[in-house]
């Protein structure tokens, strides 16, 4: 381990796999049969080296140089066109794509593992083979036949990248208030007008083309997103013997000087400045913002990564220092003379700061490995099989609490990270400066997290009369019901019993204050809910590794015979062992201290306070 390097927890994304989701399970069902455990387990081991290799080496040169300008087109950093080209060559950017379009068709929780590994590399370059492969299945999905054989194979294999373009200048989150135009052309196609920005990848010399998923309303249709369609729209217009043609009239206007982030270019683009430009159709008229919605919930989970991934990487970063910094005397021999220092892992502050960092990288990483294997198990149940409908739930109300809470626990792991490195992690000479800047934007990115804890109170907790809150609350009582009872971790569960009454108190209490102070009494409170539940969520999901991870670990002390004399030595020197038991302490710390720390924010929400809203300003 370096303080310096990337490392990845490999041991805890194998444990989360193969012990806890059982992912090879999958292998029974057609869409996942080449997939038993042997081959997972190789995947996730090559396609995490292939990040520390290949892809970690770019980050810092990448920040570095950053992306610019240049007769009109964006250029990359030159260090990422290595890694970018083998990314598509071994196969690991289109590792969940569509075999049928050249890609791999790996489990979405699979993908999760080898792309936690990427993100933590350099995430702006998952960026690039995230949006690509989304694009490339908002084309599957919703294509002509024409349009995936044209351009589909051609993205999974990096020749052509893709994008998402919602917002616009004048109205940011604010989709509906869009003015791009469509008018339909007569010959299958749609003249495009108008300008998007925030433009993750907006335009790149990696690629040779640039394909946009765009949101444009058809001229006469309604207001709002209910009149949105959505449309592809290429740089470069392909022609039908897949050479590439005429530039069809798509400009980039400028790209972002961001805070971070530097390798992943954000653009502002404008459509049909000189009147040709040229879209094809995806969906339906009218019918865009719904299409949308799959590669947006499916961005929510990649910006949820860059929580997990980069907190993940500053946790194992400021290890690895608080080991090797000697400073200071252990507290407990400060008035004795003579002495000698300790490496500063000994002292209780730094400790608790990595305790909970430790906890909530594990919270971020149950709760989005968790959400990918529902992924998996919506790909091979029949739609009409019970069980698809529960899933479906969960997935929905899953994915804001991801989105929203991984982000933010991803920037307040980086940060505790600097202060355990104290004045060096604020120096370019450590990683965690350039983590700090990289990681920011996640919060904003795909919905900031006020607009998801919006979705959330606004439509998840109330769609099918609070059907998908329920589902959620189900999977928090069978956890209960199947292991309260555990001797090694009663304690733990009984705290955590308490804490998802306080969840259900608080969800029926809302009906109370939209009576009391109406829709905005709840909002104001939305995004402390959020961070709440996911909270609660992720210390679930935590309970049901640690059951699995002390009946492990009794099964190693019987098999080694450990006396219970020799147990404290045992737990020292057995990695494996040590693993086991550190699951149940990291469970137990986060019931303890993580999740009251999240129902803290919600003291004003408990005592009706509205003073954020009687203010005046």
């Amino acid at each position: 381990m370096s303080s310096t390097d990337l490392t990845l927890d490999e041991q805890d994304i194998h444990f989360l796999l193969k012990d806890w989701l059982n992912v090879s399970r999958l292998s029974q069902y057609d869409s996942f049969k080449d997939f038993d455990q042997e081959t997972i387990e190789m995947l996730v081991e090559e396609g995490l080296r292939f990040a520390t290799d290949v892809v970690a080496p770019s980050r810092t040169e990448s920040d570095r140089h950053g992306c610019r300008m240049e007769d009109g087109r964006v250029v990359t950093p030159e260090c990422m066109k290595e890694p970018y080209r083998k990314g598509y060559e071994l196969g690991w950017a289109a590792l969940n794509a569509s075999p049928e379009y050249g890609g791999q068709g790996a489990p979405a929780s699979v993908g999760l593992a080898v792309n936690e590994g990427i993100n933590a590399g350099n995430p702006g370059l998952s960026a690039h083979f995230a949006l690509t492969i989304g694009a490339a299945r908002l084309v599957e999905s919703f294509g002509s036949e024409e349009l995936k054989a044209k351009y589909i194979e051609r993205m999974n294999r990096g020749e052509f990248n893709g994008t998402m373009c919602l917002s616009e200048p004048h109205a940011g989150s604010d989709v509906g208030a869009g003015l791009t135009t469509a008018e339909d052309a007569g010959d299958g196609t749609y003249r495009i007008k108008g300008t998007k920005s925030w433009i993750s990848n907006g335009d790149t010399d990696l690629a040779e083309n640039s394909i946009h998923a765009v949101l444009a309303r058809i001229k006469g249709a309604p207001e709002g997103t209910g009149g949105l369609s959505l449309f592809l729209i290429p740089h470069t217009l392909v022609e039908e013997d897949g050479k590439l043609g005429a530039w069809n009239d798509v400009t980039v206007a400028s790209i972002e000087n961001k805070m971070g982030l530097h390798s992943s270019p954000t653009a502002v683009l404008k459509f049909g400045e000189n009147d040709h430009c040229r879209g094809w159709l995806l969906g339906e008229e009218n019918r865009g913002m719904s299409c949308m919605f799959q590669m947006m919930n499916e961005a929510r989970i990649g910006t949820a990564l860059i929580g997990l991934a980069n907190g993940s990487a500053a946790y194992q970063n400021a290890l690895s220092y608080a080991r090797e910094r000697v400073q200071g005397t252990h507290i407990s021999k400060i008035r004795e003379p003579g002495t000698p220092r300790v490496a500063i892992i000994e002292h209780p502050a730094v400790r608790y700061n990595l305790m909970q960092m430790k906890g909530k990288v594990e919270g971020m990483r149950a709760l989005l490995y968790a959400t990918a294997n529902i992924l998996d198990d919506l790909e091979c149940l029949d739609q009409e099989d019970p069980l698809y409908e529960d899933s479906r739930m969960l997935l929905d109300i899953l994915t804001p609490l991801c989105k929203g809470w991984c982000t933010e626990t991803g920037i307040d792991v980086v940060r505790t990270a600097i202060q355990v490195l104290g004045g060096v992690g604020y120096t370019k000479d450590f990683p965690l400066e350039q983590m700090y800047r990289d990681i920011r934007v996640s919060a904003i990115y795909e919905g900031t997290t006020d607009i998801q804890a919006l979705d959330l109170v606004g439509r998840k907790m109330t769609l099918q009369n609070g059907a998908l809150f329920q589902s959620l609350m189900g999977r928090f009582s069978s956890n209960l019901e199947k292991n309260r009872e555990n001797p090694q971790l009663q304690a733990a569960y009984q705290q955590w019993e308490k804490q998802c009454e306080t969840v259900y108190e608080m969800a029926m209490a809302s009906k109370e204050v939209v009576e009391d102070r109406g829709i905005e009494g709840v909002a104001l409170y939305a995004t402390p809910f959020l961070k709440f539940l996911a909270t609660v969520a992720a210390a679930g999901f935590l309970l049901e590794q640690a059951v699995i991870a002390v009946s492990k670990l009794d099964q190693l002390i019987a098999e080694k015979a450990v006396k219970d004399s020799d147990l404290e030595a045992f737990l020292e020197n057995n990695p494996e062992a040590r693993f086991f038991n550190n699951k149940r302490i990291t469970a137990q710390n986060f019931v303890d201290t993580i999740v009251p720390e999240a129902e803290a924010l919600l003291a004003g929400a408990k005592s009706r306070n509205y003073g954020a809203l009687d203010i005046n300003f």
